[in-house]
C-alpha cells in the first residue's frame, strides 16, 4: 500500500481509541485527492488521554486538510527523508512502514530498545540519561527546514513553494494545521513521527559537528537519549555537547529526568518478573490454593503500583492475566481486581473495558447490574474532569453492555470533553442508551464553532448522520462539507473489539483473549508491542 494511503487509513487516529473509531473510509477518500488542499488555518480536535505515571497527554486528531497534506508531503519525499534518517548513527526511532499492521508505521519496540541498550552500553562504567522536554509540544515548526536544509539556507528562502528549500512546505502545513502557531507538532498521527525524527536526526548530526561522542556510545529513541562513557567527566562532556545540540533547535533537556549513573543503572525493570512469577505460582497451585494465592499476587501488584505511583504496573498485570487462563477459571477472583483498578487508576480503564466487553460477548455471564454503577461513576468523574480517554473507553463499555447514561452525566461530558467523547455519547442515542435531548445541549457547543476548529469531527458526524437540524448546520469548510455529503464518518457504533475480527458470533466463545497484541508506542516504556508470537510473557504491554 502506498505510504500516503497507509498514513491516512491506518496512521491518522491517535493510538488506543475504542474500536468504534475508524478512518479507513475517510483515508481512502483523502488518498484519492491530489495536490495541496490546505487553505485557511484550521485546528485539530484534542483528545486528552492518560499516560503512565498518573500524568496526561493531549493527542490530536488533525484536520483532514492537514492530514492529507502531511501524508502527501511525506509520501512525495519519503526516499529523501529516509536517506536523511540513515545519517544518524544513534537513532532507534526511524519510522518503518508496516505492511500488515494496524498502524501505518512503527519504530523500535520496547524490547528492541532494551536489547540495544544492554548490548551497546554494558561495556561502559557510567550511563548518562536525558530526554528532550515536551518534545512534540515544543518543536518550533520553522526548525523543520532548518533541520534538513540548514538554518542559513532556510532563513534565506522562506517560501512554502520553494523547490530548493522544500521543507518549507512541511513547515507551512504544520502551522496551517494549528491555527498558524509555530510551536508544537501534533501528537497522535503517524505522520508526526517523521517530523519528530527529522528534528531528532538533525540534533544527532549537530552533536557530531560539535565533537561527537569521543569514546562514548549514544542511543536515541525519539526524544530519549542514553550516553555510555568510561568516566564521569566523559559522560558530562558528551551530555553538555548533546544539550547544546538540542538548544540549537529551540529545545532543551528535561532537567528532572537527566542524571548520570554507574552500577545502579537499570537496564530493565525487575517488577514484571516478580508479578508474573507470583501469578504463575497461583496458576500452578492446587485448586483449593489458587484463590488465596491469586488474590495475594494481585494485591502485590496493586500495592506496588500505588507505592511507586506507576499505573503501568497494573496494565502489565491485566495483560498478563488476559494471556493466562485465569480470567476464565477464576473470574470471581479476578473481577474485583478489575473493578478496583478502574476505580482507582483511570489509566487502566481501556484494558478493563476490553476485558469486561470480552467477558460479555464470549462468555455471556458478566453481571452487568454490578458493573452499571461503576461505569456511571467513572463517567461522572472523568466527564467532569474532561478526561477523554477514560470517557471514550467507559462509554464503549456502556454501549456494548447496554448501560443507560443519565442526562446529568451526559451533559457533563458534552460540557467538559472534546469532540471524540461527545461523538461517542451521541452515537449511543440510536440505541436508546442516551436521551435524545442531549442533542440540544450538544448543539450549543457548535454555535460558536465551525468545521475548521477543534469540533470538526462533531460537525462531520452530525452532518453525515443527519442528526437533528443537520440541514441547517453551516460547516464553513468545503472539505468537511464534501466528506459529509459523501456520508463519510469516523464513528461506527457496531464495531466490536479487534480480538473478535474474523469470528462469527456463534464462534465468539472460542476467542480466548480480550486485549489485542499491540496498543501504543507513544508512552515511554509503556504499551510497546510484543514482536514475537504473543506467547512470551517477558515483553507484555503495560
Amino acid at each position: 500500500m502506498p505510504l500516503k494511503k497507509s498514513l491516512l487509513k491506518f496512521g491518522y487516529l491517535p493510538e488506543n481509541l475504542p474500536p468504534t473509531f475508524t478512518t479507513e473510509a475517510l483515508g481512502e477518500f483523502l488518498a484519492a485527492k491530489e495536490g495541496w488542499i490546505s487553505g485557511d488555518s484550521v485546528r485539530a480536535a484534542p483528545y486528552n488521554a492518560s499516560k503512565r505515571g498518573m500524568t496526561r497527554r493531549v493527542f490530536s486528531l488533525i484536520h483532514p486538510e492537514t492530514a492529507h497534506d502531511l501524508a502527501t508531503f511525506i509520501d512525495t519525499h519519503c526516499e529523501t527523508i529516509d536517506g536523511f534518517f540513515e545519517k544518524s548513527p544513534f537513532s532507534l526511532s526511524a519510522p518503518r512502514l508496516m505492511e500488515d499492521g494496524d498502524r501505518a508505521v512503527q519504530i523500535a519496540s520496547h524490547s528492541e530498545l532494551e536489547s540495544a541498550r544492554l548490548a551497546k552500553l554494558a561495556p561502559f562504567r557510567f550511563i548518562a540519561k536525558t530526554d528532550i522536554s515536551r518534545f512534540y509540544h515544543s518543536i518550533y515548526t520553522h526548525s523543520v527546514p532548518w533541520a534538513f536544509h540548514g538554518k542559513a539556507a532556510a532563513k534565506a528562502d522562506r517560501k512554502a513553494s520553494s523547490e530548493a528549500v522544500f521543507m518549507n512546505r512541511l513547515d507551512a502545513i504544520l502551522r496551517t494545521g494549528q491555527d498558524g502557531q509555530t510551536v508544537g507538532i501534533p501528537v497522535g498521527p503517524d505522520a508526526s513521527r517523521y517530523v519528530a525524527e527529522l528534528i531528532g536526526t538533525a540534533i544527532d548530526l549537530e552533536f557530531i559537528e560539535r565533537g561527537g561522542p569521543q569514546g562514548c556510545e549514544i542511543i536515541r529513541h525519539v526524544d530519549d537519549v542514553w550516553i555510555g562513557a568510561h568516566s564521569h567527566a566523559d559522560a558530562e562532556a558528551a551530555l553538555w555537547k548533546y544539550r547544546e545540540a538540542i538548544r540549537s533547535f529551540e529545545l532543551d533537556i528535561n532537567e528532572t529526568k537527566t542524571l548520570i549513573t554507574a552500577e545502579d543503572f537499570p537496564y530493565s525493570d525487575v517488577w514484571p518478573s516478580d508479578i508474573s512469577l507470583r501469578i504463575e505460582f497461583a496458576i500452578n497451585s492446587s485448586a483449593k490454593r489458587i484463590p488465596d494465592r491469586l488474590r495475594a499476587s494481585l494485591e502485590f501488584a496493586f500495592s506496588l503500583a500505588a507505592r511507586n505511583g506507576d499505573d503501568g504496573i497494573l496494565k502489565y498485570t491485566l495483560r498478563y492475566l488476559d494471556r493466562s487462563t485465569l480470567p476464565d477459571d477464576q473470574w470471581e477472583h479476578v473481577e474485583p481486581f478489575l473493578k478496583r483498578a478502574a476505580v482507582h487508576f483511570g489509566h487502566t480503564i481501556d484494558y478493563v473495558s476490553r476485558i469486561i466487553v470480552w467477558r460479555h460477548l464470549a462468555r455471556r455471564d458478566l453481571d452487568i447490574e454490578q458493573w452499571t454503577p461503576i461505569l456511571l461513576n467513572l463517567l461522572e468523574r472523568h466527564g467532569r474532569l474532561g478526561n477523554d480517554g477514560e470517557v471514550c473507553w467507559t462509554l464503549y463499555a456502556a454501549l456494548r453492555l447496554g448501560v443507560q447514561v443519565p442526562n446529568g452525566i451526559a451533559e457533563a461530558i458534552v460540557t467538559n470533553c472534546g469532540a471524540l467523547s461527545i461523538i461517542s455519547l451521541l452515537g449511543m442515542c440510536q440505541f436508546g442508551l442516551v436521551d435524545d435531548s442531549i442533542f440540544e445541549v450538544a448543539k450549543t457547543a457548535l454555535n460558536s464553532e465551525t468545521a475548521c476548529g477543534p469540533l470538526w469531527p462533531l460537525f462531520l458526524e452530525w452532518k453525515s448522520n443527519g442528526w437533528p437540524e443537520a440541514d441547517r448546520l453551516d460547516l464553513a469548510n468545503d472539505l468537511i462539507d464534501e466528506m459529509a455529503a459523501s456520508g463519510l464518518s469516523i464513528f461506527d457504533a457496531s464495531k466490536l473489539p479487534a480480538v473478535f475480527d474474523d469470528f462469527d458470533e456463534e464462534d465468539f466463545a472460542t476467542v480466548g483473549r480480550a486485549i489485542e497484541a499491540r496498543i501504543s508506542q507513544y508512552d515511554d516504556d509503556e504499551e510497546e508491542d510484543d514482536d514475537g508470537d504473543g506467547d512470551d510473557p517477558d515483553w507484555l504491554d503495560f
